[in-house]
């Protein structure tokens, strides 16, 4: 494969049980005529169904890595990062789908930006909408990176519509990036090492899962144990018990912040639809914080889709 100088390897974990054949439809997305210039896709894959043997078969460029089911999606990610080849390595998700265009504008970023530029990424707009329920699991998610996003420098990008310089990925430890996602794991590390972060609005990725309440419920708990456990992982007894009664104040604060970031970015009568969710959605949140603070994490990282 002849590469040039910015060539972009494309990275994501193929997790999804419901709607498991969006993945199809992000492959689609970043082939060179539709992404605007050539990538290396690498996808590591703990499914291994026949959407798998599909993607071999229609797509025999892209790179399967097979992953044993319970192995978790940061270490999924880090394993096809390892097995890639591009200069810049751009992470997304296999319910997600890159806007057209999307490989070549993350290569003109970094070709115009100065060596210290660790990563950019962009906005993201959700692409199942017909329902209250579609709206909810994308307002409690990313309604901060719905458009516009801030323009240029930033602390703070998405996890699923981003891209690195590989240096920057080679330099970090291991740890930061197989243990936990890396917004919260590695972004702080780059940040801390002198690294910058861009924000792109051109940048645009679909969120296309279409979620049951079931699973996007467990999903919310299980993320909720996971953040809280890791965080207050090495604390003592007495401040765990604090945090997790502290946990079961969250839910109106949580509420109030999504329906003021789903307010500023004008998305008001999709809020009302989506309202009777999210008020359940950040029960459960709170419930799974105030678990993870008392109980640690337990095997919510490898629950994790």
């Amino acid at each position: 494969m002849n590469k040039s100088a910015l060539y972009t390897s494309v990275i994501l974990g193929r997790v999804s049980t419901e709607d498991a054949d969006r993945v199809l439809e992000t492959i689609a997305a970043l082939q060179p005529d539709v992404a605007g210039g050539p990538c290396e896709i690498v996808v590591a894959d703990r499914i291994k169904d026949a959407i798998s043997d599909q993607i071999a078969s229609d797509y025999p460029q892209v790179r399967l890595i097979p992953c044993d089911p319970d192995i978790s999606l940061p270490e999924m990610r880090t394993r096809a990062y390892e097995a890639s080849s591009g200069e810049i390595v751009a992470v997304t998700e296999d319910h997600c789908v890159p806007s057209p265009g999307w490989v070549g504008k993350i290569q003109r970023a970094f070709a115009n930006a100065p060596p210290s530029l660790s990563a950019v990424g962009g906005s993201v707009v959700n692409g199942v909408t017909d329902t209250g329920l579609d709206w909810a699991t994308f307002l409690c998610e990313y309604s901060f990176f719905s458009p516009p996003v801030v323009e240029g420098r930033t602390d703070i990008l998405p996890g699923m519509n981003i891209a690195y310089r590989r240096s920057v990925l080679d330099a970090a430890p291991r740890q930061r990036l197989s243990e936990g996602f890396w917004e919260t794991t590695l972004h702080s590390h780059l940040l801390a090492n002198g690294g910058k972060f861009r924000s792109l609005n051109e940048l645009i990725m679909f969120h296309k899962k279409r979620f049951s309440w079931r699973l996007f419920a467990s999903q919310r708990f299980v993320y909720s144990r996971y953040y809280a456990g890791c965080r207050l992982r090495y604390a003592t007894r007495t401040k765990r018990v604090m945090m997790a009664g502290a946990s079961l104040l969250l839910p109106p604060i949580l509420l109030w912040r999504m329906v003021t970031s789903a307010r500023r970015k004008g998305l008001n009568r999709e809020l009302r639809s989506a309202f009777p969710w999210l008020a359940m959605l950040v029960v459960i949140w709170a419930a799974g914080e105030s678990v993870g603070a008392l109980l640690g994490p337990g095997d919510a990282l490898a629950r994790i889709e």
